[in-house]
């Protein structure tokens, strides 16, 4: 072999060796890439997809704690749909808002579909870890998920619950309940069934989680105790609470709140 041979035989080495390690340090980028940190939004009985629009859009736009990447319809059947809005980044603050086909259902339907939907984001996003923010019956049907389902294969872990307004022990105005009807509607009368068994399957609800309770002094529906009364279901050394007072803040202007959007903000990222 001639010395030019040798000379280039070298520089083709070289170059591969250069390439090789470009090459695994764009891998090895790509796997150390921190994972989205990824919101789900429940909303209560009757709720639709304005329910949590206002809120997201402040999050979004105003606070800049994040983006809504994608809106999770489902429907009565249990079929999951997703409508992505724009493409779905791998990594960032994600929100994801849930949409329940049937809005009236008990909380036993409710559960089961929010189970579909996180399955479904699981299974199609590979989706590990998320938070659950749910206003109302929202974060009752979020408790009775992971009373029922957390254990079981296929979900992606929760690592902390937000309940705003949720009615632990039922309304307070029955006139409401006489006003309204479906199966959720009986399921939010004091007393329930369906509040009693939350109550007897709270030793199913996980131990590590931590969960924060919004509740308002003028919510017409909800009462302080009702919400707080999730403090029977939630270990005491994971369980924090807010309570706003402010007679001008009802039900559905909790989730129109800046003050609710902080402490969100402070509890969930730190902000």
């Amino acid at each position: 072999m001639t010395k030019r041979h040798r000379l280039v035989l070298a520089s083709l080495l070289v170059s591969l060796l250069i390439f090789i390690g470009y090459d695994t340090l764009i891998a090895s980028s790509r796997t150390n890439a921190s994972p989205p940190n990824v919101t789900v939004f429940v909303h209560g009985y009757k709720g639709t997809a304005v329910s949590f629009r206002s809120m997201l859009e402040r999050f979004e736009k105003d606070h800049r704690w994040g983006k809504t990447t994608i809106i999770c319809h489902v429907k009565a059947n249990g079929q999951v749909v997703f409508n992505e809005i724009g493409k779905v980044p791998s990594s960032g603050r994600l929100f994801v808002q849930l949409i329940f086909e049937d809005n009236r259902a008990s909380f036993q339907d409710t559960a089961y579909w929010l189970s579909k939907a996180l399955h479904a984001l699981h299974e199609t996003y590979k989706f590990e870890n998320v938070n659950i923010v749910g206003h109302s019956m929202g974060g009752i049907v979020s408790v009775k998920f992971l009373e029922e389902y957390t254990k079981k294969p296929g979900y992606p872990f929760i690592h902390k619950l937000v309940v705003i307004g949720s009615p632990f022990s039922g309304l307070k105005d029955k006139d409401y309940l006489k006003r309204n009807w479906g199966p959720a509607a009986a399921d939010l009368m004091p007393n329930s069934a369906a509040l009693q068994t939350l109550l007897k399957q709270k030793d199913s609800f996980p131990s590590d989680m931590n969960v924060l309770a919004i509740a308002g002094t003028g919510d017409q529906l909800v009462s302080v105790d009702s919400v707080l009364t999730l403090e029977k279901i939630v270990p005491r050394s994971r369980f924090q609470k807010a309570v706003i007072a402010d007679r001008r803040i009802d039900h559905s202007g909790l989730h129109e709140s800046e003050k609710v959007d902080r402490l969100i903000g402070r509890f969930l990222w730190s902000e």
